[in-house]
């Protein structure tokens, strides 16, 4: 069992109240001072301890923080975006756009949505691409050319 800080809240309870100021754009020093930890390293140590337990916290946990963390950055850009263009102020504006867009970019890396797309490659040998021109020769009334003798032979 966990042990339990004088205020009531286990050390569990603790890193997750860090874990999600951390996820909300906390400072580790701020995280450290927040929930009582001797120090920024010390709060970052508890959080990665939360996120590698067995108990399901792990990589996906981390990819939730992390989406998290960019969806707060996209709300800001949008807000810094429609505020610009309220006021009027369209210098910069395309600078904001790009920002927005590069977090957009990287929510969907993150959440695996820039999978690449899937190719189908066809292979024809020769031989396919001779019957078609054949086809086409005949269908055309022209001679494929199969039936031309050398011409050394004639001499």
């Amino acid at each position: 069992m966990a042990s339990t800080k004088p205020d009531g809240i286990s050390d569990r309870e603790r890193a997750l109240g860090a874990m999600k100021d951390r996820r909300d754009g906390k400072t580790w020093a701020e995280v450290a001072d927040a929930w009582g930890y001797q120090d920024k390293s010390t709060a970052c140590r508890a959080v990665r301890r939360v996120l590698e337990r067995v108990e399901g916290e792990t990589a996906d946990d981390y990819r939730e923080v992390i989406a998290a963390r960019y969806e707060a950055l996209w709300a800001k850009s949008w807000e810094a975006i429609n505020t610009a263009e309220a006021k009027g102020q369209l210098v910069g504006k395309s600078q904001l756009v790009a920002s927005a867009r590069g977090v957009l970019d990287s929510l969907a890396k993150l959440q695996g949505l820039q999978a690449s797309t899937k190719s189908e490659v066809t292979v024809v040998t020769r031989t396919a691409i001779d019957s078609e021109i054949e086809a086409l020769f005949g269908k055309a009334g022209i001679s494929s050319g199969e039936e031309t003798t050398n011409p050394q032979e004639n001499s």
